[in-house]
């Protein structure tokens, strides 16, 4: 999938706060390590949680060989589990990862297994958040709870539904007669006894 050594783009990523910060800095040291003024993106965020605009457009920009290239990971990342999540979509990409800082660089041997090990823990995250998931939902219904919304009617009201449908009531005629939406009463009425 990757063409080692063969760098098709350099894509720079900064990104600063909203109020009293200049990305002047990191933008100097992007162009100095290669990266074109025209694939520099600079994100204004106000915290580390949010919509990232400018970072989505950078991933959806990468290609084979591309290098996507950040001051600090700090400025990538707003999280270890972001950190993740970026690192998958860079792998899926075929893209590697530069930060000037000398924490990571994808592109040589020490670097190069951290994409791959990035979607190992992705992976790693998706299935410990859906065994929690699980446990919880195991746990609540051994405690006697269920999830979801409780039905609209009550086993009275589902019974009289029952009757008047057999009896060749019309659905909308036992529905305002119940106060209910006709969809809620077909849910009812399709319901094993």
């Amino acid at each position: 999938m990757r063409s080692r050594g063969v760098v098709k783009v350099l894509r720079g990523y900064a990104r600063i706060a909203l109020h009293g910060e200049d990305a002047a800095d990191q933008i100097e040291r992007l162009r100095t390590a290669g990266v074109g003024d025209d694939h520099v993106r600079v994100e204004r965020s106000s915290g580390t949680r949010g919509a990232r605009p400018e970072l989505e457009a950078v991933l959806a920009d990468l290609t084979v060989g591309d290098v996507l290239v950040v001051t600090t990971l700090e400025r990538l990342a707003s999280s270890v589990l972001h950190l993740v999540t970026v690192g998958q979509r860079l792998h899926a990409a075929g893209a590697d990862l530069w930060s000037l800082d000398g924490a990571v660089d994808t592109r040589t041997p020490a670097g190069g297994g951290l994409l791959p090990t990035l979607v190992v823990l992705a992976g790693l995250q998706r299935t410990l958040t859906s065994s929690s998931t699980r446990a919880g939902l195991d746990a609540a219904r051994s405690r006697g709870r269920r999830g979801g919304r409780p039905p609209r009617l009550g086993p009275e009201d589902s019974a009289e539904a029952r009757r008047l449908y057999d009896e060749g009531r019309s659905v909308t005629e036992i529905a305002e007669r119940l106060g209910v939406p006709r969809t809620t009463l077909y849910g009812h009425l399709h319901r094993p006894s």
